[in-house]
């Protein structure tokens, strides 16, 4: 009885470490809020000189489960993004994986706002198989928009708020 008992409690800590690792792997909405500010930043402050880091897969801008992308509200196309196929199209062309809803218009709106904006819309997550619900938070940053998303089934509009007003 001891020995289930014990090969139980060592399969449930196992289990519990294995998801606290999975965990760590995510990024959090704090950190994309943080990442998205730093980067505009740099973006604000050396323009078109800053764009090329942020085409990076391995570079400063990616981390963990996610990255922070460029765009030009302007003339309507996506700068900056560490997957090719995604740089240099038409914000038109960005549509939700689950409703084919375009989205790239509303980023551009977002960032307008005193404090930036949130969209969510249903995408591609590095490393996983099928659609996931995503969050961008997005701020301008000269005569660009600077953006980065989290990966989320949980959060709410008004805690992703809450973290933007920080």
């Amino acid at each position: 009885m001891n020995k289930k008992l014990l090969m139980s409690m060592a399969a449930f800590c196992a289990m519990g470490l294995s998801s606290g690792a999975w965990a760590a792997d995510a990024a959090t909405a704090d950190e994309v809020v943080a990442k998205t500010r730093e980067a505009a930043a740099e973006v604000k402050a050396k323009a078109d000189a800053a764009l090329s880091e942020f085409d990076k897969k391995d570079g400063k801008w990616a981390w963990k489960d996610t990255y922070v992308f460029v765009l030009d509200c302007a003339n309507g196309t996506m700068k900056a993004h560490p997957n090719e196929k995604v740089k240099g199209i038409k914000l038109t062309e960005l549509k939700d994986k689950a409703t084919g809803k375009e989205f790239g218009t509303a980023m551009c709106d977002a960032a307008k706002k005193a404090n930036g904006g949130w969209v969510e819309y249903m995408w591609t997550k590095p490393g996983a198989e099928g659609n996931h619900r995503k969050i961008a938070y997005m701020l301008t940053a000269g005569n660009y928009t600077v953006g980065a998303g989290v990966y989320d089934d949980t959060m709410t509009a008004k805690q992703l708020e809450a973290k933007s007003m920080k």
